[in-house]
């Protein structure tokens, strides 16, 4: 493990400046992924009126995303998108599907080749555990860049909450962070029923 650390310290300014680009790029283009959010989005929000039709009404609380460690190693790159009332932690209170936001990791195997002849530069045998380790450090890295991408989408979860105000709370909140870990808000949405109101009539 101590030299996973050292390769790792090696490949920092690599990582920096894969970071800084990567960011530009998604900056630009994030809006590909409005297709494959808003049909996730969909499907979350049908899942949940169905669920609840024979229930008394909860009312979303929250859109969460969480990334799936598995998927690093098995190569999917899936993370879970779902909606929550305020019992957040309870699984029978939420709905969600898998979405792998391809614009987010469609690059990584050749990144992973770049890192491999980085490292040949200095090390004459690297393991395939070792780069298997850096390769989670970089997905770390799209991850936190996927937060970024979040707040630009909000947008989009602001267009649901007006054609279906009725089935949210008046305040939603956009949560990322690892499956079964702290999760990070990321931006919040308010719901201004009035006006909703108002365009009904």
């Amino acid at each position: 493990m101590m030299r996973c650390k050292e390769l790792e310290e090696y490949i920092q300014e690599y990582c920096s400046e894969r970071r800084k680009i990567k960011w530009e790029y998604l900056d630009k283009h994030y809006s590909m992924l409005f297709p494959a959010f808003v049909e996730n989005l969909d499907i979350l929000i049908k899942n949940w009126c169905g669920e609840q039709n024979d229930k008394e009404q909860d009312k979303i609380r929250y859109l969460i995303f969480q990334r799936l460690r598995t998927s690093g190693y098995t190569g999917t790159y899936e993370i879970s998108m779902g909606l929550s009332n305020s019992m957040l932690y309870l699984d029978e209170h939420m709905s969600c599907v898998y979405w792998k936001p391809d614009l987010i990791y469609e690059n990584i195997n050749s990144d992973m080749e770049n890192v491999r002849k980085k490292l040949e530069q200095k090390y004459i045998r690297i393991e395939e555990y070792e780069l298997l380790y850096i390769k989670q450090r970089i997905l770390l890295d799209d991850w936190k860049l996927f937060f970024k991408v979040l707040e630009r989408l909000s947008s989009k979860v602001a267009e649901k909450i007006q054609e279906r105000y009725e089935i949210f709370e008046d305040e939603i909140e956009i949560l990322a962070g690892d499956y079964m870990d702290r999760l990070d808000v990321i931006s919040s949405i308010s719901v201004n029923r009035e006006l909703y109101s108002e365009k009904g009539r």
